[in-house]
């Protein structure tokens, strides 16, 4: 028994728990019912939950249903048989929580101890997101230089169109064809504008040190102004965040996309007390593909719409990709090229009645 009142296995005996408390790995104590009767510090950060709760329901009341039959089966195998086994992407909820763990599960050996299963927790969630993340990363960065590629050729041929029909247009009777060529110019100005797009070409725009909340605010009152009050726009601002510099236009231009999509997505959805948030902090964020992690600002635009199709997810960013009959599938392929060009990237998290796109900054970066 320890200082606490709580009684281990004899196996526990000769363990200082202070130890077990020191390490990363979460270490939690089965007895002969699959019960929790210790934890220490890792295991209950990991699961957030404290002892009381723990040790009120067997181990596998905590798993994901899809995942609680298989575990309390093969738990049972080890305390008969003494298999050990381990669990990958073990889902532990708790409140709606959801954690990702690795778990390993050993039947402790020895004349006093058949009935205790030792189980080790390693949180995977941190890991798959960054596997995840850089993935993403890489794909989009192939893709856009795909696209960027096709561009500049159809570019180029888009120009020719255009030169040939002016010439026509100059020629003796060409008013009987006026109609047909100011279609043809018409429409190869208008993918010449696309194309740009897509090609996120630059405009020249000076640099400037500012407050990311002017920002945010012009867009909100723009938001709000066209949805005509209807939308409730709310805001959470981190009042003592440093100033940035870059190009103020742009990032207004990427910050105003993203609400717009919210806009349209919470009103064409329909839902019931449409609302978008503005919120910023400062966080401490490893970049993806980098090694170290930087403190930045992030910017959350938030909604309460139907989420983002399982579909879109991994392309949302990508040209021409979009979930709205009416959507061009642009406006956040430029979103993250501008993001990208001041040294930042975005973060996407979506569920039915909830999306947040959030973007990271570095402090006083330049282009």
């Amino acid at each position: 028994m320890d200082g606490r009142g709580q009684t281990f296995p004899a196996t526990f005996y000769a363990v200082d728990t202070r130890l077990l408390d020191a390490l990363n790995t979460g270490i939690v104590l089965l007895d002969e019912h699959r019960v929790v009767c210790w934890a220490n510090e890792a295991a209950r950060r990991i699961t957030s939950m404290g002892m009381r709760q723990l040790t009120s329901v067997p181990f596998e009341f905590w798993a994901a249903e899809s995942q609680s039959t298989e575990l309390q089966e093969s738990l049972s195998h080890c305390l008969t048989s003494g298999h050990n086994f381990t669990f990958r992407e073990l889902v532990l909820i708790r409140d709606n929580v959801a954690t990702t763990t690795d778990a390993s599960f050993s039947r402790l050996q020895g004349p006093k101890d058949q009935g205790c299963v030792l189980v080790e927790l390693s949180e995977v969630d941190h890991l798959i997101k960054i596997a995840r993340d850089n993935r993403l990363f890489s794909d989009e960065a192939g893709f856009r230089q795909l696209v960027h590629g096709l561009a500049h050729e159809v570019k180029n041929p888009l120009g020719g169109i255009k030169g040939a029909a002016q010439l026509l247009a100059k020629e003796a009777g060409a008013s009987n064809y006026k109609d047909y060529l100011e279609i043809i110019i018409s429409e190869a100005d208008r993918l010449k504008a696309l194309v740009d797009r897509l090609l996120g070409s630059p405009q020249s725009h000076a640099e400037e040190t500012f407050n990311i909340h002017q920002i945010l605010e012009r867009t909100r009152s723009l938001i709000s102004a066209e949805s005509g009050g209807i939308i409730l726009t709310q805001r959470d601002y981190d009042p003592s965040l440093p100033e940035l510099t870059g190009d103020r236009s742009q990032l207004f231009q990427a910050c105003l996309n993203i609400a717009k999509n919210a806009l349209e997505s919470v009103t064409e959805a329909r839902s019931e007390n449409p609302q978008i948030t503005f919120n910023t902090r400062a966080v401490r964020r490893k970049h993806p593909g980098s090694k170290g992690a930087d403190t930045l600002i992030r910017i959350r635009i938030e909604d309460n719409g139907p989420g983002i199709p399982d579909d879109l997810k991994d392309r949302l960013f990508f040209p021409m990709v979009s979930g709205r009959p009416q959507g061009s599938g642009i406006g956040l392929s430029i979103t993250q090229t501008i993001i990208s060009r001041h040294n930042g990237w975005i973060e996407v998290t979506s569920e039915p009645g909830y999306t947040a796109f959030d973007i990271f900054l570095p402090f006083g970066v330049k282009r």
